[in-house]
């Protein structure tokens, strides 16, 4: 903004409104794919998305989907938790005696 706008009291021009937090772009290949079934955007969207969420709740109950990975757990490891944590502090107190020589 020039100093003679500034003087005779002119402002910015009003900055764009902020996008909704709950929109989202989605890049145009995704979106034609969308289109083809002659529904808007928006409604394409919600469809596909609950057709989705549907289909992994049924895997779920079948037993067929993954559990979420923040749900998984280490299975790798066998044995009881209890006999792993005592070989931990065994560990941990053989090092802290080594350390203390």
């Amino acid at each position: 903004m020039s100093w003679l706008a500034r003087l005779l009291g002119r402002s910015q021009p009003p900055a764009p409104p902020e996008p909704p937090a709950t929109s989202v772009v989605l890049p145009q290949d995704i979106a034609d794919r969308l289109a083809v079934s002659g529904l808007p955007l928006g409604e394409a969207v919600e469809a596909a998305l609950r057709d989705h969420f549907t289909m992994l709740e049924q895997a779920h109950s079948r037993g067929e989907a993954d559990k979420p990975f923040w749900l998984q757990r280490e299975d790798g490891g066998g044995g009881d938790l209890e006999e792993r944590l005592r070989d931990r502090i065994a560990q941990r107190r053989s090092g802290e005696a080594e350390a203390e020589r």
